[in-house]
């Protein structure tokens, strides 16, 4: 008499042997770390004292971990964007991630010449995550960390994983739950973001509306109490030349702006640092970078302390 397969005996065999194989098949290490990356940046709880604003050029720089490790007892999120625009809409955004607590209250805005024009007023980034579907986000707060474990893959993934030669050239982004992207691209070539921007500034250029738009919210974050720090994220020089030109960006005007309004003006050589594609800095300037900030930060901290009495 022939005896019928146990089903939850097969059932337990198959989940084994699928977890067996999710240890050695290939991870999908954009997808599914990329998506959570993005809805825990967009829906971060106010718990913060420093909160780091700006575009690609922000998020790919500064590094919170760093940051906090030179600033003890205070908590950094990076919550810049791609094509991240300096406007209201933002500007409130960035103001509900801070802590209600009696640590100083720090805004650092990282200004470049796409921030402050009509190419990034849409916030599009920024809005597309903030309403995408609820049942989205929470499949990518619960399930996404398990859907990468078990990341699908392809016969073609499968020879390159195990049979394939290392790669010649790639671009990788690791991403920090705290806001920002660790990336690195091989080879570098500082000339690759140059055309795109060329495109952007023949019909958006750096104006007085959105300039002043700026200049209010710094004047109106420093009668808060809250010390607002701006500086230009450095770029190659092709790059910045291009920006000064075409764009019609203008970093001496942009500080007296700045600072009339009471902020405080962080001047960043530019030649200190290396660009892997003329506008977003390699791993290593980056962690420079991130620790300059910080520096700059306990320094005026320590500064704007009251006197002991």
């Amino acid at each position: 008499m022939n005896k019928k397969p146990n089903i939850w005996i097969s059932m337990a065999m198959a989940a084994v042997l699928v977890t067996a194989l999710s240890f050695v098949f290939p991870k999908d290490s954009e997808k599914y770390p990329g998506e959570l990356f993005w809805s825990r940046k967009t829906f971060a709880p106010a718990r913060y004292d420093v909160v780091l604003m700006g575009d690609s050029r922000v998020y790919r720089a500064l590094s919170p971990e760093i940051m906090e490790s030179q600033l003890p007892g205070l908590k950094v999120l990076n919550f810049a964007y791609s094509n991240g625009g300096l406007n209201q809409v933002m500007f409130d955004a960035a103001e509900k991630k801070l802590a209600r607590n009696n640590h100083p209250k720090i805004i650092v805005l990282g200004v470049t010449a796409n921030s402050v024009t009509g190419y990034s007023a849409g916030n599009q980034q920024y809005i597309q995550e903030l309403t995408r579907p609820r049942e989205e986000v929470l499949e990518r707060f619960y399930l996404n960390p398990v859907r990468y474990w078990f990341s699908s893959t392809s016969p073609e993934k499968l020879q390159q994983h195990f049979w394939g030669k290392a790669d010649s050239a790639y671009y990788r982004n690791t991403y920090f739950m705290n806001g920002y992207v660790e990336s690195e691209k091989y080879p570098a070539d500082t000339t690759t973001a140059i055309s795109s921007y060329i495109d952007d500034f023949k019909n958006y250029k750096v104006d007085s509306v959105h300039l002043q738009v700026l200049f209010d919210q710094v004047e109106k974050w420093t009668k808060e109490g809250f010390t607002v720090i701006g500086f230009v994220p450095p770029v190659s020089q092709p790059m910045r030349m291009l920006e000064d030109t075409l764009g019609l960006f203008d970093e001496a005007a942009i500080k007296a702006g700045f600072e009339k309004a009471s902020g405080h003006w962080i001047e960043i050589n530019p030649a200190s640092y290396k660009t892997y594609d003329g506008s977003h800095l390699t791993i290593e300037s980056a962690r420079r970078l991130s620790g300059k900030m910080a520096a700059t930060i306990k320094e005026l901290s320590e500064n704007n302390r009251p006197a002991n009495r």
